[in-house]
This record gives C-alpha cells, structure tokens and sequence, in this order.
C-alpha cells in the first residue's frame, strides 16, 4: 500500500529546494511574457517564483483541485545572477479560510550559498475543500466587494504595459510542461473550464513594470503586497497601470506605488502595494 497524502498543517517545515536561474530558464521567462531580454547577468526577481511551483507538493491538500494563487508578500534584498545557484527554505505559517477556500500560507527565504539573503517571499495559496466539485464556479467581477470597485489613489502616473497572454505564450513560459496553466485537459482535471493563466505570469508583468519604474534600488529594496482578484483567460488583453504616490509616513526615504492589472471590460486581476528605498 502507498503511503497515505499528507495534508499541510502550520509549522511544518519544508524541505530545502535547490534554484538555478539558468540562460533556459530565462529565455523562457522573457519569451513566454513576450518582453525583449535585456543584456546582462542580472535576473528579474520574480524569476524566483518558480520556486512556489517546486514547493507544492509539500503544502497542497491531497484534495487538490480548484486551487488558486490568493496573495503574494515579497521583500528583496540582493538581485540573482544567471547561472548561480540558490537554496529556498519554507515553513507553512498560517492556515485560514477566506470565503469558501482554505488558504495556506508558505514562508519562504531564498539564499545564495553563502547564507545571504536575496528574497523572502511569503506565498498564500487557496484550495477549495469542502466538498467535491465538477467544475470551479466564480464570482461575476461585477458582483465582488473592495477591489472590482477601487480607487486610484493620486500620484504621478506610471508608464502602462499591454499585452495579449496567448496559450502558446503560456507553454513557453512555463517550459513546455503540461499542467492546468498550459493545458485544457490538466486544467478540466482540477475543476476548471478552460486553462488559467499562471499567476506566476501576471506577477511578472508587474515586476517588470515595477523595475522599469524604480530602477536598481528596487532590486535591492523593493517590496509588493500583491492580491489576486480574478482569473486571467488565454486570449485576454491586459493593461498593467500604475501611480506613485509618495513616500511611506514612516519612511519619507522611501517611494511607493499602487498598481494594477486590467482587463478590457474592466475587470480586475490584480493589485498591489509595493515601494523601495530612493534612489
């Protein structure tokens, strides 16, 4: 008999991941969201979100379906190298629910074989568990609280970046691997009716945005507080915006900004907090 799945529970302590940003990994990262790679050895932070993927199956239900990104909390210390290799640590540190899913909360540190710090994301992804589903049901934009009906704070408007997230934008992004953000049938296995594009990826459009805008201290400094307010489909045509506005009431050294991801219609699919040290 196999051994029986083993549900995350608080405190549980992962075991260590290996990371390599390699020349690969990056050609895949900047292909699949579409973006012209830089020269350089520097990496783009966000590449670490990978490491949310390896982790998994240590902090998944064993009833693992309909299972989202809810939030992403990252604090960056010092900017990863092509080629070098990295050591990410994880500790379960909060279940809770939120709404009808169960959300668990994934600390992690990632470190360069020295021991120093170059990230330390905090990860909350939701599971639906209550009882069995055919297919994932969700919320009308319309409908939601808060986020769908939010307001833009005033600031000097960031430069937007828009893009059209293709299916096939999805296989190279995540290395041709088939799983519910690059394959119809994975994703029918898990509850939903058509493949979610990766949270991973919207993410990085942010990031991308963000570094633009900042520049180098945000390698070094920068933070986002980043919610997920609806799925993101193949096909769909986003606009990344974004104001700054100001620094922090208790760190006037510092910048911040508010951004957002928008669909056509007027969805929502994300907002983020997110600041760093000046320049």
């Amino acid at each position: 008999m196999g051994q029986a799945p083993t549900d995350p529970v608080v405190g549980k302590v992962l075991d260590d991941l290996d990371f390599e940003p390699t020349d690969q990994v990056l050609t895949d990262y900047y292909e699949g969201l579409g973006l012209a790679r830089p020269t350089g050895a520097t990496v783009p932070p966000m590449v670490a979100g990978e490491v949310d993927n390896d982790f998994h199956p240590q902090t998944a239900f064993h009833q693992d379906r309909g299972h989202l990104w809810m939030r992403q909390q990252w604090a960056l210390r010092a900017p990863l190298q092509v080629g070098h290799r990295y050591i990410a640590n994880g500790i379960i540190e909060d279940i809770y629910r939120r709404r009808d899913r169960t959300v668990v909360n994934t600390a992690m540190t990632l470190t360069d074989r020295d021991g120093q710090i170059m990230a330390t994301p905090n990860h909350h992804q939701s599971f639906l568990l209550d009882e069995p589903i055919d297919q994932v049901a969700f919320r009308e934009p319309t409908a939601k609280e808060g986020a769908r009906r939010f307001t833009v704070p005033d600031g000097t408007p960031i430069e937007p970046y828009d893009t059209t997230v293709t299916l096939e934008m999805c296989g190279q992004f995540f290395h041709g691997s088939r799983n519910y953000h690059t394959d119809r049938a994975a994703s029918e296995a898990l509850g939903f009716a058509e493949v979610v594009v990766g949270g991973r990826m919207t993410m990085a459009y942010v990031g991308h945005v963000l570094e633009n805008h900042f520049g180098e201290p945000w390698w070094t400094s920068g933070r986002l507080d980043l919610k997920f307010t609806n799925p993101v489909w193949p096909d769909d045509h986003l606009t990344v915006k974004g104001v700054e506005v100001g620094p922090s009431p208790d760190e006037p050294s510092s910048r911040r900004a508010f951004v957002w991801i928008e669909k056509d219609d007027g969805t929502i699919a994300l907002v983020v907090d997110a600041d760093c040290a000046k320049g």
